[in-house]
């Protein structure tokens, strides 16, 4: 039999799902979406970097759902804070009305141009998500098919809110994008910015 291989997906056919729900420890206890650099917050470069040709835009906040919901289609709060990002996960695609749901965290900003293109192109029939990795680093940076959501759901019900826990997972693949592990840890990190 001659394998077959699975169709290109595109931008359009995913759910564009943005994680804001952090505590900002690592900076000072501020929501990294907000912070401003270079005259425009994080959230807005990263959306216009990363933003276009998504069916919908979700994000899931802990706080400042008012500033958020100025870049979404829909936003979604967290309901306990410390949570993690699994929970964060569960919830956008719980929300989500597409088949597929792409993740990047709102302070991404060091992401290449073609970080969907490079995760989308590795699904498959028997890989139902994959994520970005930079070398040691792990991030929530995926394209993940709604069928994960059960994987995720036994997770948290397990006590497990880190991404390490889904990682493992049958049907789930890394994939190495460098950048993807760059985020904004420290208020120090805005002025390794060079975009």
């Amino acid at each position: 039999m001659i394998p077959q291989s699975h169709p290109k997906l595109h931008r359009s056919e995913f759910t564009l799902g943005v994680l804001a729900g952090g505590s900002g420890i690592r900076a000072g206890r501020r929501d990294k979406g907000l912070m401003i650099t270079k005259g425009r917050t994080l959230l807005e470069r990263t959306l216009e970097r990363h933003g276009d040709g998504f069916k919908e835009i979700i994000t899931c906040c802990r706080d400042n759902a008012w500033f958020y919901s100025k870049f979404s289609s829909r936003v979604l709060c967290d309901v306990k804070a410390g949570q993690g990002p699994l929970q964060g996960l569960s919830a956008l695609l719980a929300a989500t009305q597409t088949q597929y749901l792409a993740v990047i965290p709102c302070d991404q900003y060091s992401l290449p141009l073609d970080w969907f293109e490079r995760l989308s192109s590795a699904l498959s029939p028997a890989v139902t998500g994959v994520f970005a990795t930079d070398g040691d680093s792990h991030t929530p940076c995926c394209v993940l098919r709604l069928d994960v959501h059960s994987q995720v759901t036994a997770l948290l019900k397990q006590g497990k809110r880190s991404l390490m826990a889904l990682y493992e997972c049958e049907g789930l693949q890394q994939v190495s994008v460098p950048g993807a592990g760059m985020d904004i840890d420290h208020t120090q990190s805005l002025h390794r910015d060079s975009d």
